[in-house]
């Protein structure tokens, strides 16, 4: 009888933290029965155990005799009221209060507050509206028992970072808005229908076309292009909010484990939608990313991903830098879109759709079944898939890579990667230079400048682009066995063919090229 139971990329800006923080660590208390005429918005588990208990006395009795049997079961019994049971906790920003019990009829109002309720098992049900905070503490979870913040509808649970203002006040030819509170002034921005970003200046009385001020109290005054009137022609989210999620003990934050978001869009955020402590990656890690719109952030929209953590299903689009990073082990990102990053001009550490690095740490992670489309600003540097630095042994495998400023697949210092059986088209329609191609290999950026080595490229196809492979030429000689090897890939429509130095350590061995140009 079965018996059931009770259940790299860019800098790093530097937020301030506004969040409520839990005061408590550890496990819900337990509730093991379910009281009468709780209805819907009962928050405690219903267990099946009377005949559950039965049986196994029975049992117990008749197979090791009263004395054994009394003991086990009064172990178990122990061991069921030391088990937490899974709760689930509504959030609604518009008709909550966080003094509510969170229940459906009775809401908190903010997700942070939910952080500091929330056990392992237990699931935040975040309703409709827009969630002006960041949650920067909260508890962890446990293997098989994550802690869930989890949108009813990820086009309408959305948390931004920014203000949308449209009271403006006419000065001059300015517009001014007092009354705002930028958390973090240096990570200030005005975006202009979600296309443009003003420009910042630095003094009050040299405010051009196209440029804000931001005052010590949190005044921003602005000028348009065109003297345009920012309540009438034009939307202009304010920046006031740096992180919607971030795990580690910096910035006043705490590591967390075993967490999962799910069906949240995520936005315009001063620094990055989600962030980590990159030098403790196994301190925040086991992390899912589920169904996520990531969107118009001011940074990377996920800075960066670390040990154990699953991405999919998630959508990153029209970040200012890279729309993802990973930089921990064993990480899984696996049928997501990484489109339209560097979406507002050159950025100076470039737009891709994901970059995996620049640390040694960033091993072992599979990079599965996704599409990179269309990354980067063409004064800057986009590509699809950005290895970096340090990052090694890492599998690149099915993804369709388009479009793109520069390239298709970078190796910058990262080595012994596998790219297989990749669709890369239309890359870098517009460029022809050394750093542009279907597939680029070059020293590190980050940290001391190493070579790209013993990475195997099999079986892609790639069709339309500038060269099939390009080399940014460094000074290390080839070593023995170290070769980045370029085996069975079929190139089509190439523009040109460039000549590969020996220091830049490739191979090229029974490829297929077709409507391509001799070297």
């Amino acid at each position: 009888m079965a018996c059931a139971g009770g259940r790299t990329g860019g800098r790093n800006p530097k937020p301030q933290d506004r969040s409520v923080h839990a005061d408590r660590i550890g496990l819900p208390q337990p509730s093991l029965s379910r009281p009468s005429g709780h209805g819907k918005d009962a928050v405690v588990p219903v267990y099946k155990r009377d005949m559950c208990r039965v049986s196994w006395s029975w049992l117990m009795v008749r197979f090791f005799g009263p004395v054994i049997a009394v003991g086990v079961l009064c172990l178990l019994s122990a061991l069921q009221a030391g088990t937490a049971a899974a709760r689930v906790y509504h959030v609604d920003v518009n008709r909550g209060n966080d003094e509510f019990p969170g229940t459906q009829s009775d809401p908190f109002k903010t997700i942070a507050h939910a952080s500091t309720m929330l056990g392992p098992g237990d699931k935040a049900l975040i309703h409709s509206g827009i969630y002006h905070e960041q949650i920067m503490k909260g508890n962890s979870g446990l293997p098989g028992s994550p802690i869930t913040y989890e949108g009813t509808d990820g086009a309408r649970v959305v948390l931004d970072g920014s203000v949308r203002v449209t009271d403006w006040q006419k000065t001059g030819n300015t517009w001014v808005k007092k009354g705002l509170k930028p958390i973090t002034p240096e990570n200030a921005f005005v975006m202009i229908d979600e296309k443009r970003l003003l420009k910042r200046s630095v003094s009050l009385h040299r405010i051009e076309a196209g440029t804000f001020h931001l005052a010590d109290d949190g005044t921003y005054t602005i000028r348009l292009w065109d003297d345009a009137n920012p309540n009438t022609d034009h939307l202009a989210d304010v920046y006031e909010l740096d992180i919607a999620f971030h795990a580690g003990a910096r910035w006043g934050g705490a590591p967390r484990r075993w967490i999962v978001l799910r069906n949240l869009t995520l936005q315009k955020y001063g620094g990055h939608a989600i962030s980590t402590d990159m030098k403790h990656p196994a301190d925040s890690d086991h992390w899912e990313l589920d169904t996520l719109t990531v969107r118009y952030n001011h940074h990377e929209g996920v800075f960066a991903c670390l040990d154990d953590w699953y991405v999919h299903g998630c959508s990153f689009v029209r970040n200012r830098g890279h729309g993802c990073q990973l930089d921990g082990a064993r990480i899984r990102f696996e049928g997501n879109e990484s489109s339209e990053n560097e979406w507002f001009g050159d950025y100076e550490h470039g737009g891709c759709g994901i970059l995996v690095g620049p640390d040694a740490s960033a091993t072992d992670c599979t990079i599965r079944e996704n599409v990179f489309r269309d990354n980067g600003d063409p004064r800057g540097y986009g590509c699809g898939v950005y290895l970096e630095g340090r990052s090694h042994g890492n599998s690149v495998l099915h993804n369709v890579v388009s479009g793109g400023t520069h390239a298709g697949i970078c190796f910058y210092g990262s080595s012994y990667n596998t790219v297989t059986e990749n669709v890369l088209e239309g890359i870098a329609p517009h460029l022809s230079s050394q750093s542009s191609g279907a597939f680029v290999v070059g020293p590190s950026f980050e940290g001391e400048s190493n070579p790209a080595l013993g990475n195997v490229v099999d079986r892609n196809t790639v069709r339309n682009c500038p060269t099939p492979v390009a080399c940014v030429l460094r000074n290390q000689s080839p070593k023995e066995g170290q070769a980045n090897r370029f085996v069975n890939n079929v190139f089509e429509g190439c523009r040109y063919r460039s000549t590969l130095h020996p220091s830049c350590h490739i191979v090229m061995e029974n490829n297929t090229f077709l409507q391509c140009p001799g070297r």
